[in-house]
């Protein structure tokens, strides 16, 4: 090999790729931090996390120049890194989160919603784009012309990019400078660099293996338990006929009053405030902050931490795919309790039509099959619906029943112009006060999202003193425990409120004497809490929880219980898992025909439970269908004189989530 093959191989292409790799993680970081400053900074002050953000994109460069077209995949692997850093920067103009291997399982639902989120000025930007970028691949495919193979270079990359690789993590491991167990996705971006977080997101699933996890030790655990008092709750618990029990998820709810420089004209929470004061209430810790509802849900519903799952994950979309889980549903039912979801959002939304037969419940009853409907500005339900499917839920069985309600009116993200009509509720910013220049162009724009977010706020406060002054009649003892899932997409940062931006708050209110033992709790406590206030203890998370809250190895313990349960020999079971996968049904009634009459060239099909989501089928066939009311919609074609019909309640255009009997039509003859 002469001097000239030498320098264009091993000076060009060895020092060509190292140097397009640290463009690249500046770059990221870059739009990470938005800012250029910080990202110089992180390289500063934390040369070794750079560089290891640094080796694994040298490291997928390297790959591309093993090929014949090297130019050409070299400039789509760095452009695929530099588009990640857009996506994720816009992301995070969105939410308070950054993006991770977990959004690519959402792209058909944020597909969907897009319409929430952009205007239409940026939905038709990105309809150019798209198509821009692939013709832009396209044409570099043909422009660029394949060249002689190279072996040695890309080999000593390979080998020099995984050896720097390896170095530097175990170094920083080593020195506990980097872990893989993020608590705060947001936080740990910022930390440790883009490149790394994204990349553990896409390899770091469920939760690992415990060292010390055995037969022997869950015994061991198990065992405790049953020797153990309560902790969690200490006091006097309810005596008698167990209750019904609703647990209210209220989307982006928090009270705003917590927040600094900012001052509004009048308290948009004044049913949550007065709760607090006279029902046991607390902070609620919970894992995701801006974003990520299903996994406080998920914490909730079973007693499990997040704190234990991969980089950015949604359990709903790894394990509950293909497994059960215990939960408060599968408990409850051991108690002779029925369980419902009630949620004014498709059924398909983060797959819960899915997952939710895998958690126990039993009815789910979704947008679909609600009537009544109204909508916010930005498309989604407002949350005065729930009122009545919640009464219905509790009429429509004689047993007792748990009631899981998910709201969605606060959902961002939230527009950024004054309205024409003033929001009833003003906000009030001091002087220079501080907001998201990242994310806002202008304080008037932060106060405009605000406002209107408020003012939404306020209309979901009033559902929850609609649904307890309903509830306070009501012949059937009844509890609710109303919670926030997360702050606002506000890009709030810590300094901005008072109280710890992982805290929400709760209220348990009751139709019952029931005595005011305010405690701060986290998600995955809550439920265990308020089954020991009345006095029930099913489900070995629940017992746990209760009775192990207090001790030195509660997070370890958790994280063994956690494993054995989802992914280890469920040996708490004997192994044998208890809980099957439930026959779902959706909705709380199905729709009825009862007639079918025509009127000119439409046929008008009169019953009960229709709604916007409702399709008529006329022997097999689906019609385009005009909803009237609950009890009534139409068609225009003219379909046979003799025919069968039925109507099917639809998530989308194709996903059928229930229908009604068939209903034989007679023509009358002419």
């Amino acid at each position: 090999m002469n001097r000239k093959s030498i320098r264009l191989n091993f000076v060009y292409y060895f020092a060509g790729t190292l140097l397009s790799a640290f463009i690249v993680a500046i770059i990221l970081e870059c739009l990470s931090r938005a800012s250029l400053f910080k990202a110089l900074i992180f390289l500063w002050q934390e040369p070794l996390l750079f560089f290891l953000n640094l080796s694994i994109i040298l490291l997928t460069l390297s790959v591309t120049l093993f090929t014949a077209k090297r130019r050409f995949f070299f400039s789509i692997v760095a452009g695929a890194w530099i588009i990640l850093g857009i996506v994720n920067r816009i992301i995070q103009c969105f939410r308070l989160t950054p993006i991770s291997a977990m959004d690519f399982y959402q792209m058909k639902e944020a597909l969907k919603n897009l319409p929430m989120y952009m205007n239409t000025f940026n939905i038709l930007l990105l309809a150019v784009l798209v198509p821009a970028v692939i013709f832009l691949i396209v044409f570099l495919w043909k422009r660029i012309k394949s060249q002689k193979r190279l072996l040695a270079v890309p080999i000593s990359l390979l080998v020099f990019s995984g050896l720097l690789l390896g170095v530097i993590t175990y170094t920083a491991t080593r020195t506990k400078v980097l872990q893989n167990e993020f608590d705060n996705l947001h936080d740990a971006y910022f930390q440790y660099g883009f490149t790394y977080c994204f990349t553990n997101s896409i390899f770091e699933r469920g939760i690992d293996k415990p060292s010390d996890y055995s037969a022997s030790r869950m015994e061991e655990i198990t065992e405790e338990l049953a020797k153990a008092s309560d902790v969690l709750y200490t006091g006097d618990k309810v005596q008698g006929d167990n209750p019904n029990i609703i647990m209210v998820q209220l989307e982006s709810f928090f009270d705003v009053n917590y927040l600094k420089h900012y001052s509004f004209s009048e308290n948009p929470l004044p049913n949550f405030t007065a709760l607090k004061e006279s029902c046991t209430s607390g902070f609620l810790t919970v894992p995701v902050y801006g974003a990520g509802t299903v996994n406080t849900e998920f914490e909730v519903i079973t007693g499990m931490s997040m704190e234990y799952f991969g980089t950015g994950e949604y359990p709903y979309r790894t394990i509950l795919k293909s497994e059960t889980c215990e939960s408060v549903p599968y408990n409850l039912n051991r108690e002779g309790y029925r369980s419902y979801v009630i949620h004014n959002n498709s059924a398909s939304f983060y797959d819960r039509k899915d997952v939710f037969p895998r958690l126990g419940f039993d009815n789910f009853d979704s947008i679909e099959f609600m009537s009544g409907l109204s909508y916010n500005q930005i498309g989604w339900a407002k949350d005065s619906v729930l009122t009545g499917e919640i009464l219905k839920a509790l009429k429509a069985e004689d047993a007792r029943n748990y009631i899981y309600t998910i709201s969605v009116q606060p959902h961002g993200i939230y527009p950024v112009t004054k309205p024409e009509v003033p929001y009833r509720i003003q906000v009030t910013p001091e002087a220079e006060a501080p907001y998201p220049t990242a994310a806002y162009t202008s304080l008037e724009a932060y106060v405009n999202s605000m406002e209107y977010y408020v003012n939404q706020l306020n209309e979901t406060d009033q559902f929850v003193g609609d649904l307890t002054k309903a509830l306070l009649a009501y012949e059937e003892p009844t509890v609710v425990v109303f919670y926030g899932d997360h702050l606002p997409p506000l890009s709030l940062e810590q300094k901005d409120i008072i109280n710890d931006r992982h805290q929400t708050e709760y209220v348990l209110w009751s139709n019952f004497m029931l005595d005011k033992a305010d405690k701060d709790l986290t998600a995955y406590q809550l439920s265990a809490y308020v089954l020991d206030r009345l006095g029930m203890d099913k489900g070995i998370l629940t017992q746990f929880h209760q009775r192990a809250s207090a001790d030195k190895e509660y997070k370890d313990e958790l994280k063994l219980l956690q494993y054995d349960l989802l992914y280890g020999k469920k040996y708490v079971f004997d192994k044998k898992n208890p809980n099957e996968v439930k026959n779902m049904s959706m909705g709380i009634t199905q729709p009825e025909i009862t007639e079918v009459t025509r009127q000119g060239d439409k046929l008008i099909i009169t019953g009960s439970g229709f709604t916007e989501y409702s399709a008529v089928v006329v022997n097999g066939k689906k019609y385009e269908t005009e909803y009237i009311s609950d009890t009534k919609v139409s068609i225009s074609d003219n379909p046979e004189e003799e025919c069968n019909i039925y109507i099917e309640q639809l998530a989308g255009s194709k996903v059928a989530l229930g229908k009604s009997k068939v209903f034989r039509y007679l023509s009358a003859k002419e």
